[in-house]
């Protein structure tokens, strides 16, 4: 048994890890990132697969749309800090949005404001009332991200900086801190079906919860991500990783492949190390998990604190993602189609599972990602992931049968938008929360982070220290601000500030 001592050890090399891991690297410490698959970038991935006729796709494993790369968002910050250059470029629009009867191009400019009135014209005038408001709110929370606050608050000494961080521009907040979305929506008389509609898809795949419990303050972030600039990756998610691990290992970092993180080992309450699952074990003198708050919990036993479980007992179930991994000729998509398409099939049925559908595309011009004349595209529904664990362990053939099911489903929605999607298919891969669970790790399979209701969102969020273990970090979609590369990022920028200072 092997036992090698670092100033930091990071688990997991997801986008979030990887930041911390870069960031303090840069600043001269002694940092090993152990990653339990064999290439990083975790959630925000991808893979290559390659068949026996030579065809080769890359595909993005969840993560397909980028914000946070423009001055004031995280990825910038780091940028700067690492001296890096993002391989990404901007989508517009980010989006087309497909609904029963109506189609909304979602732009980043002027243009939106001429769209959605005309999208929804029944109720145009009080919607801009409620646009208006969700712009407002997000151009403050975006400021004051930029100042990279302490947020949520664990310590009295982090005080002083979050106060300094307050603008008088912020009050106009307090009377949204306790709101949901679907509380905005009544206050402003909205009641159109289509409208309400297309705001709950949009706030499942950037929030994931639906207006009626998404806290306010969080969803007119979230809705206000094509406006702040969508990017496209180049080469795949898997990019950015790559730039993180290069910058990682220019400083003198060091990441290791093929180790699983079997245990955190504590001394007094306080982390100290990690023992792997091939017997090895590293201490050093603080701990970063890239981790969901269920499997930050598991590797620390019995070690975490009463109020963690708590804690943990109380978060929001997350979900899955069901996701088809599709070569597709050229020819099934129209010309000047966008590049991402979120597609709702019936107003009458719950979003998720095969109903409301989010497919992506890399740009024709990126040729490294599918063969000539094709397309390596991703779609991908929510799920129940509790659910295709239990099918997938006590009753396999169940599992392959729904599997099948879904696939053809998740096709059939897809085609509403792409109509010749099924005879152009070339290839086809499904992935479901037990295929993530395997590559990840993470608890069942869910990706996407903590839904951002009220008793979990912003002030009320889960902050890094959230375990309770003097030394013991938290990073990721778990912890404030929640999903995103983005916000990832920034929750770990928060945790390099606060090493440093302890350090």
């Amino acid at each position: 048994m092997s036992e090698t001592t670092y100033d930091i050890i990071v688990i997991g090399a997801g986008i979030g890890g990887l930041t911390a891991a870069a960031l303090l690297a840069r600043d001269g410490y002694r940092v090993l990132v152990l990653e339990g698959h064999i290439a990083p970038g975790g959630c925000a991935s991808s893979y290559q697969r390659k068949r026996p006729n030579g065809d080769t796709y890359i595909f993005d494993v969840g993560a397909t749309l980028f914000a946070g790369f423009t001055a004031g968002g995280a990825h910038h910050w780091v940028g700067q800090k690492l001296g890096i250059r993002w391989p990404v470029r901007p989508l517009e629009p980010a989006m087309e949005v497909w609904l029963p009867d109506r189609r909304i191009t979602r732009y980043a400019d002027e243009r939106w404001r001429t769209e959605r009135q005309a999208a929804f014209p029944t109720q145009a005038w009080e919607a801009e009332g409620f646009w208006q408001e969700q712009e407002r709110i997000a151009d403050i929370a975006w400021r004051f991200a930029a100042r990279q606050p302490a947020l949520p608050p664990e310590r009295l000494n982090e005080l002083p900086s979050l106060v300094a961080s307050i603008r008088p521009e912020m009050a106009w907040l307090l009377p949204h801190v306790w709101r949901t979305a679907g509380q905005a929506l009544r206050a402003h008389s909205i009641t159109d079906r289509r409208l309400r509609t297309y705001i709950d898809g949009q706030l499942l795949i950037s929030a994931q919860t639906t207006a009626a419990n998404c806290a306010w303050l969080y969803g007119a972030v979230a809705l206000d991500f094509a406006r702040i600039g969508a990017h496209y990756v180049m080469g795949g998610a898997w990019s950015l990783a790559r730039v993180l691990e290069e910058s990682l290992l220019r400083d003198g970092g060091t990441i290791r492949y093929r180790s699983w993180v079997r245990r955190i080992l504590t001394h007094e309450r306080r982390a100290v190390g990690v023992e792997t699952e091939r017997g090895e074990r590293f201490t050093a003198r603080h701990i970063i998990g890239n981790l969901t708050l269920w499997d930050a919990q598991r590797l620390l036993d019995h070690t975490a604190s009463r109020a963690f479980d708590q804690k943990v007992t109380a978060a929001p179930t997350g979900w899955g993602a069901f996701t088809l991994y599709l070569g597709v000729g050229a020819a099934a998509l129209p010309a000047g189609t966008a590049e991402h398409h979120q597609v709702i099939a019936n107003y009458e049925q719950p979003l998720g599972e095969a109903n409301s559908v989010f497919i992506s595309m890399h740009p024709a011009d990126d040729q490294s990602r599918a063969p000539a004349g094709q397309r390596a595209i991703t779609i991908s529904t929510h799920t129940n992931a509790a659910r295709w664990w239990h099918w997938r362990t006590t009753d396999p053939p169940r599992y392959r049968a729904e599997k099948a099911a879904m696939a053809d489903r998740l096709i059939a929605t897809a085609m509403l938008a792409l109509p010749g999607l099924r005879s152009q298919l070339h290839y086809m891969q499904a992935g479901t929360p037990f295929s993530f669970w395997r590559y990840t790790h993470r608890h069942y399979g869910m990706v996407g982070g903590l839904p951002q209701h009220l008793s979990s969102s912003g002030i009320f969020s889960l902050g890094p220290r959230a375990a309770d273990v003097t030394g013991f970090w938290l990073v990721g979609d778990s912890t404030f601000p929640g999903q995103s590369t983005a916000a990832v990022s920034q929750s770990a920028i928060r945790v390099y500030h606060a090493i440093r200072g302890e350090l």
